[in-house]
């Protein structure tokens, strides 16, 4: 089976009577059609540190971020109600789906059809089916031009089967607005997206499922946007030639089981993908699952295994087991990986377990003015060889803010070309495990200041060990103030526009 990959390294309500439902129709709700790898590699990186014993970290007491608001279906202009108004029949573009329908019915507002199945398989291209309130067996579409929505303000449940919702070799298609759980199966999802182009996935919840919430095989320009994903072994996987995908403004989070023993409580995966990813806007927290058995845990907020030329900008992430690990087997690289404009911070809700990038595969790479806060371990870990280990030559590591926490664990034989410059850091004032640190160099040990670093390494001749001098940092406001030594202080890597000399280092830049 095509998921079984690499090992891993470390509402229903009553039915709507037939005159309400015509109420209904001619109030012009008529919408469209309506549907009522790598977890454990965390361990390696942590085996090299140097032992001693770990403060527990503070646990966050705030429920800090409001979720991003689902957006809501559109009503059409309200017509000219008729004195009678008689829909006996569904227009050429919507159909209907109720749990007191019937599939031998004509699929309109007053004679629904029983089963999205149905619907499915016989609607027209271009159709919009509207799902009315209640519980649904899963579906498969595997035509083009449909779109499947949640009648507004009402809950349409589909779960169950190993794939709960699918999608496969087609095109032009819309899943919106349900409530899509429970696929119990191993390598199972609740969406699956395959073989398919143009389809999104939005504003859909979904959770509980084995082993991944979204899972896009093979799928071009696949948009997975502002959904709920929580509760699922993994998040979101992308696999194969995936070009054009696109992940935003979904909130992803708690997704705590393991997918085997090896792998899971993963937010965002992207393995052994071609084309290009764009993962943006997202809020990621407390995915994180503990090991089948014995101690300790897997996961994290994202993980790039054998996969290149992703954008990974704008999304805050916090509580997760680590922030980032990157991998391969050596079929392919991770090379052009751009991490840019993030926040991540801790602490999080299980001592010493909320750390940072783990890059052993990251080649031709930026990752730059980011903020992270009170991380346990690093914010950076680096590393030339090792278990699923790859080439981290052409890396660049600048301008960056790291904040109440160890910024650097650097193992032995690093490439000349790696670049780590330009960044703030200001240890201490924390409980985050080695968070008093500056960084860990193999050969070294450890060390509290950046001169220091700077003499052993060579690296962040430009970089300042300072107080930042965020608005707010306790309140998670990274913006700076304008005492901050970070205004100006960075250099250009991103072809961005800024105000004052230089760039400011960090997420945000200093606004008057």
């Amino acid at each position: 089976m095509d998921d079984q990959r690499r090992p891993s390294p470390t509402g229903s309500g009553p039915e709507r009577r037939a005159s309400r439902a015509a109420a209904w129709l001619a109030a012009g709700l008529a919408v469209a059609v309506v549907l009522a790898p790598i977890d454990s590699r965390a361990a390696d990186a942590r085996s090299s540190l140097p032992q001693g014993a770990a403060t527990n970290p503070t646990t966050a007491g705030t429920a800090w971020r409001t979720a991003v608001e689902r957006s809501e279906l559109k009503t059409r202009p309200r017509p000219t109600p008729t004195p009678t108004p008689k829909p006996t029949a569904a227009t050429s573009s919507t159909r209907y789906v109720s749990t007191a329908g019937s599939d031998s019915a004509a699929g309109s507002a007053l004679s629904p059809w029983r089963t999205i199945q149905h619907a499915a398989d016989v609607a027209p291209a271009g159709s919009t089916i509207i799902v009315r309130g209640g519980t649904y067996a899963p579906f498969s579409i595997l035509r083009p031009g449909l779109t499947v929505v949640a009648a507004s303000g009402e809950t349409v449940t589909v779960s169950g089967g190993t794939y709960v919702v699918l999608v496969r070799g087609t095109s032009d298609v819309t899943v919106r607005g349900l409530v899509i759980r429970d696929a119990p199966d191993l390598w199972g999802s609740g969406v699956r997206v395959e073989s398919s182009t143009r389809v999104l996935i939005e504003g859909n919840t979904i959770r509980d499922n084995h082993s991944f919430g979204v899972k896009v095989k093979d799928a071009t320009n696949v948009t997975i946007r502002d959904n709920e994903i929580t509760k699922n072994d993994t998040g979101i996987e992308l696999s194969g030639a995936v070009s054009g995908a696109r992940v935003t403004g979904n909130r992803i989070h708690h997704n705590d089981r393991m997918v085997t023993s090896s792998r899971g409580g993963n937010g965002i995966v992207v393995t052994k993908t071609t084309g290009a990813v764009s993962i943006v806007g997202n809020r990621l927290w407390g995915n994180r699952a503990p090991h089948l058995s014995g101690g300790g845990y897997d996961g994290g907020a994202f993980e790039v295994y054998a996969a290149s030329d992703l954008r990974i900008a704008d999304n805050i992430a916090w509580d997760n087991n680590n922030v980032m690990e990157t991998g391969t087997d050596g079929s392919a690289p991770c090379a052009r990986l751009t991490f840019v404009r993030n926040v991540a911070y801790g602490a999080g809700s299980v001592a010493g377990e909320t750390t940072g990038l783990i890059l052993r595969c990251a080649s031709d790479s930026l990752f730059a003015h980011n903020t992270f806060d009170g991380l346990d371990h690093y914010a950076f870990y680096v590393a030339a060889g090792g278990s699923f280990a790859g080439s981290i030559a052409g890396l660049r590591i600048v301008d960056n803010v790291i904040y109440r926490g160890r910024a650097y664990s650097l193992t032995s034989g690093l490439p000349t070309s790696l670049v780590i410059d330009h960044d703030l850091v200001r240890p201490g004032g924390s409980a985050a495990t080695y968070g008093r640190y500056v960084a860990y160099v193999a050969g070294q040990g450890n060390t509290d200041s950046l001169a220091e670093f700077v003499q052993w390494t060579g690296f962040d001749r430009h970089g300042l060990q300072a107080d930042p001098r965020f608005v707010d940092a306790d309140g998670r406001d990274y913006h700076l103030t304008s005492t901050s030594p970070a205004i100006d202080a960075g250099i250009d890597v991103t072809g961005e526009t800024w105000a004052g000399s230089g760039p400011d280092i960090g997420r945000f830049e200093y606004v008057p």
